[in-house]
């Protein structure tokens, strides 16, 4: 990741001179300073966050809010700058095989119970099979590029813009932002996300396979089901067979770019979605950044439960 030198020359003449002796001694490893700036988090050339109020700001903000009106989703390919993905990367593979991997079935919902009033294979009650291990936000480095990324408010306000909406960050000590890890043949059943936006940032691609596959918005609310439309699309798009089935072709899915260091905001309570089977040796890896609408959000424990192992 590199020293930080300009840190280093603005100590006071004594703990220059101690840094000094130190380097010459081999007693001072790895970084000074592990406080990144916003120009070393995200490529500001490309994507001029920091000046949202200006012409090349708004552009940027429109552009992406129609995508995500229009998608359900909104890319920024090369986001993140070549240093802090190398570091995000390096974490993310670092702490890959001591993520707590899931194993379990949910409906397109994440509730846990079935509603008795409805057959089994009604898309309210199908449950479909999740693999996937995650890292926690509580395991990051909190020096490390993702959590500097993720308490960034210049970030923070350009997830606002993009959503038109206040957002806040999660209170979630688990799930406010974390790293989900695929290994071959593993994937995340279609469903929609507790959280109102969702954030994902693309570290490492799958050999093939992996695609992070979206509708556009398909309900208005948590507690809309928006059952036809849902079942369709997981019937059209995955192996199982979910009712209700009505005449209705299924709603179009979109894939989206994957490249490593590539933003995604997208709707993830109002677009289904899902991660389809990764196939080859190489893992995927994300990070995922989740907001909410109002302040103190914390993911249910049953969703705390399923992706970490533990509640907070």
């Amino acid at each position: 990741m590199g020293w930080n030198v300009r840190r280093v020359l603005s100590w006071e003449l004594q703990a220059s001179a101690l840094l000094v002796a130190l380097f010459s001694v081999g007693m001072l490893r790895h970084k000074v300073d592990l406080d990144y700036t916003l120009p070393e988090l995200v490529d500001l050339s490309r994507y001029p966050i920091d000046e949202l109020r200006g012409a090349a700001g708004r552009a940027l903000v429109a552009r992406a809010r129609e995508d995500l009106r229009t998608s359900g989703c909104a890319s920024f390919p090369g986001f993140l700058g070549a240093a802090a993905l190398a570091d995000a990367v390096e974490e993310a593979a670092r702490k890959a095989p001591a993520a707590f991997a899931t194993d379990a079935t949910h409906n397109a919902y994440q509730l846990s119970a079935s509603d008795s009033s409805l057959p089994e294979a009604h898309v309210r009650n199908l449950r479909m099979r999740t693999r996937v291990a995650s890292t926690a936000y509580d395991e990051l480095a909190a020096d490390g590029a993702l959590r500097r990324l993720y308490a960034n408010d210049v970030f923070l306000d350009l997830v606002g813009a993009v959503t038109g909406a206040r957002v806040f960050r999660l209170d979630d000590a688990l799930g406010a932002a974390s790293i989900n890890v695929f290994e071959p043949a593993w994937e995340h059943a279609w469903h929609y996300d507790e959280s109102e936006y969702t954030v994902t940032l693309s570290l490492q691609t799958a050999d093939e396979g992996g695609a992070f596959e979206f509708t556009k918005p398909l309900r208005n609310s948590s507690d809309d089901l928006a059952a036809a439309a849902t079942a369709a699309v997981v019937s059209t798009h995955s192996t199982y067979d979910a009712a209700p089935r009505g005449g209705a072709s299924a709603p179009a899915v979109s894939a989206a770019p994957f490249a490593p260091g590539t933003l995604q905001i997208f709707a993830g309570r109002y677009s289904l979605h899902r991660v389809a089977p990764v196939v080859g040796a190489s893992q995927r890896l994300v990070a995922v950044f989740c907001f909410a609408d109002a302040p103190g959000f914390v993911n249910t424990p049953d969703v705390q439960e399923m992706f970490w192992g533990r509640t907070a």
